[in-house]
């Protein structure tokens, strides 16, 4: 079943492949652009599992600063056992926060496997042959080395790049930037 649905992606996934007659070059211009697609793929689903989830964060979030005040409060009360039980729930609260957030960052990384699997069906072993051995690769380090090469960087990058867009987002407007009619 997923031979099929591989098979019906290809026509897709292989056109940066063959945009570059050169077949190295063309190849690592297919992975940079896979690579690509995958990431942003994986953001906008992060994006929309966000959204979804975005009222259980925010009461995760909300509980996690309650607790914090509050064990504060009982630290210069001097109270031991209160600040014990309050910093119990807050860590409650961050271990549900940090699980759903983990869950959303896992959930977004769905294409890798189907791009690996394609690549796999497509190019089996086939990959570009270098001058020279790396260090645990040799001179010909396959597939997933090429991908990971373009996916990580690509990946820091959107990500900071959304991060910024959505701090501008919620940015309150300061009252220099307030135009009056």
């Amino acid at each position: 079943m997923i031979d099929t649905f591989l098979v019906w992606l290809d026509p897709v996934l292989v056109l940066p492949f063959r945009v570059i007659p050169h077949p190295e070059v063309g190849y690592l211009f297919g992975v940079g652009c896979l690579a690509l697609i995958t990431v942003l793929l994986g953001l906008a689903t992060l994006s929309l599992a966000n959204r979804l989830h975005a009222n259980r964060l925010k009461k995760y979030r909300d509980q996690m600063q309650h607790y914090h005040t509050l064990s504060e409060q009982a630290l210069s009360t001097g109270s031991k056992e209160t600040f014990k039980a309050v910093n119990r729930q807050g860590h409650e609260a961050f271990g549900y926060h940090f699980s759903l957030s983990g869950a959303l960052f896992v959930a977004s990384l769905w294409p890798v496997p189907i791009v690996f699997a394609w690549m796999q069906l497509r190019f089996g072993l086939l990959s570009p042959v270098l001058p020279f051995n790396l260090p645990l690769f040799g001179n010909q380090p396959g597939m997933v080395f090429w991908f990971l090469l373009y996916y990580i960087p690509l990946r820091m990058y959107f990500s900071k790049v959304c991060r910024k867009l959505q701090l501008r987002k919620r940015e309150p407007l300061s009252q220099e930037n307030v135009m009056y009619p």
